[in-house]
């Protein structure tokens, strides 16, 4: 597998590896589910994953 290809094959799985466990957290922490909340949490689980992985990195970088 090409260098590149890996890359972005882990950091794939690391964004989801954060993205799960947050909506799944966020479906526990709302009252009711309907399609707009679903929407937000996913949406906002997305950006914290992506958050998460660039401070890992910075960290580990640095």
């Amino acid at each position: 597998m090409e260098p590149a290809v890996r890359a972005a094959a882990l950091a794939g799985a690391e964004i989801l590896a954060w993205w799960a466990p947050l909506t799944g957290l966020w479906l526990v922490l709302i009252s009711t589910v309907d399609t707009v909340e679903l929407g937000v949490g996913a949406g906002s689980a997305l950006l914290t994953a992506l958050l998460a992985r660039a401070v890992r990195r910075a960290v580990t970088r640095g």
